[in-house]
């Protein structure tokens, strides 16, 4: 107002005092740089995410003629150095992994006092919104996304990233014509380096945890280095979701934190899930790292040898996992027959290679939330 009215901006009648003000939420940018956000029918941009750091619209190159999607930090870090650095150190992360199963980011920009990252727009829905749609899926689609899912944390280990935040929101899914499914991760905003890498490159916040409790690593409620073993148990968790409607443990994130630690699976909510599905999933989930699949080949071959099993109605001992011979991507199946609300089977394809931060004394106290 000091400034309006030093510039001779308020017109007469015009109250100058304080409590007559009506304060207006901030409404976002419209453009940035040369991305459009896209606005939806009530007139306001359309978000396809939001999260600790920042918020995700749909947005539209205006120079090369095709969607995008745009991440812009949050209006309350715009001001915070350590927050911004956070940011862009997500973008460059997320900028280094070029994979088929992984939404790639091609631009980072600043328009004013906004940073904003541009990422391929994945079409399809999120694999969340497909297990509300359908119910329990196949068990050939679980493993083919699974598969999908595990080559693109493949590309993620080589640049020796953790992502730190796999789960159903995160993971895009395109049922295509004939059956065929793709998969792509869409969202590295958690992302850090290894335990064994160096520290400065870090994104998040110094002692302070980082994911979705339901889908969370022991390891990470400990507050110890992860590493990809840490991924690869969250994304059996997704595979438990997907084949049984939800995740294995539940309860407040005081009590989730418990149980990932130190409760026994519950086994029987798999009753109606073939012998050798049941064996992944629990070495998928051994609370001890050492115990899991060690890095994204060795599940890949742990697939294969499951789908074959299941095609030749078999069962598998846990050992035969650990020393599955390697079949590559050429695997083709034949249908699978299992109870679910709604069927969806798939042909196979050839693998072609919100952010929460809690801290601890948060989900001790089971005050944490989880979310995008």
């Amino acid at each position: 107002m000091l400034r309006k009215g030093l510039g001779g901006g308020i017109e007469s009648g015009e109250s100058s005092t304080a409590d007559t003000l009506q304060l207006k939420p901030v409404e976002p940018a419209q453009r940035f740089d040369h991305y459009q956000l896209v606005m939806g029918e009530d007139g306001k941009p359309v978000e396809l995410g939001r999260g600790a750091m920042g918020i995700t619209y749909k947005a539209f190159d205006i120079n090369l003629r095709c969607p995008v999607t745009l991440k812009v930090i949050s209006e309350r870090y715009v001001g915070d150095e350590s927050a911004r650095l956070r940011f862009l150190r997500e973008a460059r992360a997320a900028a280094r992994v070029r994979h088929p199963n992984v939404a790639s980011v091609f631009h980072l920009g600043r328009t004013g006092e906004n940073y904003f990252y541009a990422m391929e727009f994945v079409e399809g829905e999120t694999l969340e919104k497909l297990i509300k749609r359908s119910g329990l899926l196949e068990v050939k689609l679980v493993l083919e996304i699974a598969t999908q899912v595990t080559a693109g944390l493949a590309a993620v280990h080589e640049q020796n990233l953790v992502h730190r935040d796999i789960k159903p929101s995160n993971i895009m899914v395109k049922l295509k014509e004939g059956g065929a499914v793709t998969a792509k991760i869409i969202d590295l905003g958690l992302a850090k380096p290894a335990a064994d890498a160096p520290a400065e490159a870090a994104i998040s916040l110094p002692g302070a945890f980082a994911g979705t409790p339901e889908f969370s690593s022991p390891e990470q409620f400990a507050g110890v280095g992860v590493d990809i073993r840490s991924d690869l148990y969250s994304l059996g968790v997704t595979l438990w979701e997907m084949l049984t409607g939800k995740t294995p443990f539940r309860g407040t994130p005081s009590e989730v934190m418990h149980e990932h630690q130190q409760a026994l699976l519950p086994v029987e909510q798999l009753q109606d899930v073939p012998q050798p599905v049941v064996v992944l999933l629990e070495a998928f989930l051994e609370k001890d790292p050492a115990r899991r699949f060690q890095n994204p080949t060795e599940l890949l071959k742990a697939i294969a040898t499951v789908t074959d099993a299941i095609d030749r109605g078999r069962k598998i001992p846990r050992v035969s996992l650990r020393n599955a011979p390697s079949t590559g991507s050429n695997i083709t199946r034949k249908p699978l027959t299992r109870r679910a609300p709604k069927k969806i089977s798939i042909a196979r394809l050839p693998v072609t290679g919100s952010d929460v931060l809690l801290s601890t004394k948060n989900i001790a106290s089971g005050n944490g939330q989880s979310g995008y």
